[in-house]
């Protein structure tokens, strides 16, 4: 009879095992349309406030401006257009698994996503006061296949924390390319004359959530997440992000991706 009864409660907790997990299966769908119902209206409430930006944008760029006034309009209207187009991604996330990384794939132009980039960097140099130097190859083609949207997302990243870590001095920013038989390797390097990393720093820098150190995050703030995903997206996309750096000589950082030439590819 022991047996019997040991038998019994085996079967009774493997029920009871198995009742847990159905309820956490049917829990995780309802929180995963929660969380995607959710997003899509943060997304689409940002997307309302853009629209009056790039209205806005287009209004002034059709008043009388100079060629300095005109080139930051530019700007303006292309970073908006620029986040828009993330908005897409923030729906994107609530639907896949935070591990999950799923490129959106279109075609672009690399030479217009560089001066843009180039365009971007400009205004922040101006802004904080910096010199700044731009060396885009003059024959970066103008097409390609590839996520745009993110990659133009991890140049502004690089771009900012090289303008932000640069109390004086200048930034730099080049591209080259090179050709791989149907696909084309992308290399933008971005350059500053700031803080700059001691060797124990950098290997902290990659890590989600983590700033080089925590003076780092009082000082200029940040969640210290921006690295990590610009180095996870050049992996996803067949290169790297790799970074050297001194202290008080500033940081280089080149970031390496591979695209199609073409849909088709």
């Amino acid at each position: 009879m022991a047996v019997t009864r040991g038998g019994s409660q085996s079967k009774q907790a493997k029920k009871r095992r198995q009742v847990r997990r159905t309820a956490r299966a049917s829990k995780a769908p309802s929180e995963a349309r929660i969380a995607e119902r959710v997003m899509s209206g943060l997304a689409h409430d940002i997307r309302t406030p853009l629209t009056g930006v790039l209205v806005a944008s287009e209004l002034l760029g059709g008043t009388d401006l100079d060629e300095r006034q005109r080139r930051w309009v530019e700007v303006l209207r292309n970073n908006a257009e620029h986040l828009a187009a993330l908005t897409t991604l923030v729906v994107d996330a609530a639907r896949k698994r935070p591990r999950d990384l799923i490129l959106q794939r279109g075609t672009f132009s690399p030479l217009a996503l560089a001066k843009a980039a180039a365009a971007s960097l400009r205004v922040r140099a101006e802004a904080a006061k910096l010199a700044c130097r731009i060396q885009i190859a003059e024959d970066l083609p103008q097409e390609a296949f590839g996520d745009v949207v993110r990659l133009r997302a991890a140049l502004e990243n690089l771009i900012d924390n090289a303008v932000k870590f640069t109390p004086r001095g200048e930034v730099d920013f080049t591209v080259r390319f090179e050709r791989i038989e149907d696909a084309l390797r992308l290399v933008f390097t971005v350059s500053d004359s700031g803080i700059g990393m001691t060797a124990t720093e950098i290997k902290r820098l990659f890590r989600p959530f983590t700033q080089a150190h925590e003076g780092i995050a009082k000082r200029f703030g940040g969640a210290g997440l921006g690295l990590s995903l610009v180095k996870r997206l050049a992996r996803a996309m067949g290169g790297d992000l790799t970074v050297t750096s001194a202290p008080g000589r500033g940081s280089t950082f080149e970031l390496a991706v591979v695209v199609a030439q073409h849909g088709g590819v």
